[in-house]
């Protein structure tokens, strides 16, 4: 039976009492309305003079006196380490953006800073709506976006091609990071025919780790030119490069072994730089063997610094038959066969003194080095001044040097590489404490390289050569410092050391240096896709196959495909 039907059979003395009812509920929820307003209206009071108690409080603090411009440049610099992502739910918030929710006054300071506001990372830490408040904030200052993984979706590419090719005289260092090449082949036709009359920087990231089928056409980028465009870092891609001065290329490692750049595109890419070109890093892979017939070498005459890893060499790849380079005055080589390094020792001491008489620091790092190293290449790099060698795989050079030091002293003769002043190790693995002699009842006496190494600051002291500096690096140099330092001390030895440890901590200023601006890319992508597997790992249904997490950080690629765990 329905309220209303109910009610028409009530008397007047129930009626009468309903009514009555009724009206003391309905004034008891005006009055709760009331209430409910007013102690909103209180708590707003109380929040507003809490800020106000707090304002006032915070002036006392010392950071509350410092000016605006000096609390402006603080901003800057907490905007340089680099942490890990550690949620795996959200991504983190950038420095800039924590530090306007600190305060009014902090949030008045950030947003009229517009330095603050100039590094764009779509869409890692910024969606569009992000990516326009920064692109307001920063109020036409020079820009640096970083564009990808995972934007070639139609609204993606849209975005892009409206703010940020619309602004591309404002960018001077733009990051093109992807998974696929479909994502460079949707993304280049965007920035072809645009001019780039500000860029300085450029890095090209494919890690698409997948064997291409089929000729992979060339990707031509900012055909209109870049005049100031001076750092380039690439992936192993084919790439049309604009006009421009670049004095610093790098080739990076990324895709793989498995798509190995041509030799073709390689010189290619390298030609239109070869007269501005200061600095030349080869760590992607590159085949082709040796020079097709009747080409000669791309001469590089400006090019003061080369280095080399064994990847760019594994494919058949030749350095010096593919590039001539008289003034180079750095030679770095990572990880180089016994083949390869063979090759280019026999290529130094055949065009002696043409070539390398410039050579000022020679650099192994974990290369595999003949057991018959003769003479000849001290003589083919007079000039050397510094030599780095790795400890335990290079003890043949360090022997060729004491060897040859004690030869001089006996013929009264000045020692090879009479120019050589510093020299540095790089302790890339933990020491071996056994010693040679297993026998001996000298407890005292150092680990053999140790040792070796004491005997040749011992002889160049000797020969009237003494070393300047020793410099001690790795990511195990620590340990191996601290003992040397140490047997210095004991043998009455002085010599100036110096400690570098290439570990990298949790949180690393990396900005400091110019030449490390592409690792911050590097580091924010890589973050962002180990962010992505964890999550797909952390909510995926049970039994949901794992992805592969393509493009996570891979230093030095195996002759196979590195699998990821």
């Amino acid at each position: 039976m329905s309220s209303t039907s109910s009610v028409s059979f009530l008397d007047d003395d129930s009626q009468r009492e309903l009514d009555d009812l009724n009206k003391r509920i309905n004034a008891l929820q005006e009055r709760k309305h009331a209430l409910t307003f007013e102690a909103f209206q209180v708590h707003t009071t109380i929040r507003t003079l809490q800020s106000r108690a707090a304002h006032i409080t915070n002036k006392t603090a010392p950071v509350s006196r410092l000016p605006s411009d000096v609390l402006a440049i603080i901003f800057e610099e907490s905007r340089r380490p680099l942490i890990p992502w550690s949620n795996i739910v959200k991504r983190p918030l950038s420095p800039e953006v924590q530090l306007s929710h600190v305060s009014s006054r902090w949030r008045e300071v950030a947003l009229s800073t517009p330095a603050l506001w100039t590094t764009i990372r779509f869409p890692i830490l910024h969606k569009e709506a992000a990516a326009m408040a920064y692109l307001q904030r920063c109020n036409q200052a020079p820009l640096h976006v970083h564009i990808g993984p995972r934007i070639s979706d139609p609204d993606s590419l849209r975005f892009i091609a409206a703010q940020f090719v619309s602004r591309l005289n404002q960018i001077r260092e733009l990051t093109f990071d992807t998974d696929e090449r479909q994502e460079l082949c949707a993304l280049f036709p965007l920035f072809a025919d645009a001019p780039a009359s500000t860029l300085r920087r450029l890095k090209i990231c494919c890690n698409d780790t997948r064997g291409a089928s089929g000729v992979v056409p060339r990707l031509d980028i900012f055909k209109a030119g870049a005049p100031l465009l001076s750092d380039i870092r690439l992936s192993a891609l084919t790439v049309g490069l604009p006009q421009c001065s670049a004095t610093t290329l790098h080739l990076e490692p990324q895709p793989g072994p498995g798509n190995p750049l041509s030799r073709l595109a390689f010189l290619d890419i390298l030609a239109p730089l070869s007269a501005t070109l200061t600095i030349l890093h080869l760590k992607g892979f590159i085949s082709g063997f040796h020079q097709e017939p009747g080409s000669a070498p791309v001469e590089l005459p400006a090019l003061k610094e080369l280095l080399v890893y064994g990847n760019t060499l594994n494919h058949g790849f030749n350095v010096f038959r593919n590039i001539s380079t008289p003034a180079i005055t750095t030679l770095s080589l990572v990880n180089v066969r016994r083949q390869g390094l063979s090759s280019i020792h026999k290529f130094i001491t055949r065009t002696s003194p043409e070539h390398f008489q410039h050579l000022r620091t020679l650099r192994y790092i974990n290369c595999d080095i003949d057991d018959d190293l003769d003479v000849y290449l001290p003589h083919a790099t007079s000039a050397l001044t510094e030599l780095a060698v790795s400890v335990k795989h290079h003890t043949h050079i360090l022997r060729l040097l004491l060897n040859s030091d004690r030869q001089a002293a006996l013929h009264g003769v000045p020692p090879l590489w009479r120019n050589l002043h510093t020299l540095t190790l790089h302790v890339s693995k933990p020491l071996d404490r056994e010693r040679e002699d297993v026998d001996s009842d000298e407890e005292d006496d150092p680990p053999p390289t140790m040792g070796l190494l004491l005997e040749v600051v011992q002889e160049r002291r000797a020969v009237g050569r003494p070393l300047d500096l020793l410099r001690i690096e790795g990511p195990h140099a620590r340990s191996f410092y601290e003992e040397f330092t140490t047997l210095l001390v004991k043998t009455h030895e002085e010599l100036h050391t110096e400690l570098f440890s290439a570990s990298l901590p949790s949180s690393i200023d990396v900005q400091d240096s110019e030449m490390d601006w592409a690792f911050v890319a590097y580091y924010i992508g890589n973050q962002y896709r180990l962010f992505m597997f964890k999550k797909h790992q952390q909510f995926a249904p049970h039994g949901t196959p794992a992805i592969h997490p393509r493009g996570l950080p891979v230093m030095a690629y195996p002759s196979t495909h590195a699998q990821v765990p």
